[in-house]
């Protein structure tokens, strides 16, 4: 910068300091300040990312029940519960691992097949129960009724799917073990106390309605099971060319 430069600016300077202080009129601030407030802020909404919270939350109840299998088998836990029945106090354990592979299935149809391989489990545990005259004869009881609830849940899903050689399939699979279900439930009936006759009842109707929805269902051929009517001599088994 040469001297002549630095003279004119200390020239400039010299005038704005013989200025007083510069202050926006009264008027004009209020005016300013109205402004402001009267507009509008747009504040834009942060994007969710595809990977956020509300998906991860949502499958909760499967990493909880992976977390518990995990568990069981660093405890040594899963032996037990693998072999317990209706009121041992790992059978909820047991549950608890039978859930995690209904969650993980990878459709209705894998779901269904899933829910009648445990019904079938359900359907023997009762049975060695029985054969144990154990007092867990009805927590069996409930706990085989609440496994076919699940089927005939899943079943309503899968009935309601176009036909399809997997869909078809499933569906037979559980008509069949609907039927040997009934026969053996019945049979089962006539060796158990009076006591139990109530529950017992209450799981072969329930089976009934699978039966009648699996082996109508759109693509099938068949006809329900007409519910029996227990006889003073016992319920009936249920099995042609038995009273």
């Amino acid at each position: 910068m040469s001297r002549r430069d630095e003279r004119e600016l200390l020239e400039f300077g010299e005038q704005l300091s013989r200025y007083s202080k510069v202050s926006p009129r009264p008027a004009f601030r209020s005016q300013l300040r109205s402004s402001l407030l009267a507009a509008l802020v747009t504040v834009e909404a942060p994007r969710r990312s595809p990977f956020g919270w509300s998906r991860v939350l949502a499958f909760r109840p499967v990493f909880a029940a992976f977390l518990v299998l995990v568990l069981l088998a660093a405890a040594g836990g899963g032996a037990a519960a693998a072999t317990s029945l209706p009121g041992d106090p790992a059978f909820g354990l047991k549950r608890t691992a039978e859930d995690a592979q209904v969650a993980l299935a990878t459709d209705d149809v894998a779901r269904l097949n899933t829910l009648v391989t445990q019904s079938d489990r359900r359907l023997a545990d009762l049975e060695t129960l029985a054969a144990r005259r154990s007092a867990a004869v009805g927590t069996g009881t409930d706990e085989y009724a609440a496994a076919v609830t699940r089927v005939d849940a899943m079943l309503n899903r899968v009935a309601a799917m176009p036909e399809n050689a997997q869909r078809d399939l499933a569906l037979a699979r559980a008509s069949a073990a609907s039927a040997d279900h009934l026969a053996r439930l019945r049979a089962l009936a006539a060796r158990l106390p009076a006591a139990a006759q109530r529950g017992i009842q209450r799981a072969i109707e329930v089976q009934q309605r699978v039966h009648g929805k699996s082996d109508v269902a759109p693509g099938r051929s068949g006809s329900p099971i007409t519910p029996a009517t227990p006889g003073r001599g016992g319920p009936p088994s249920g099995v042609p060319g038995r009273p």
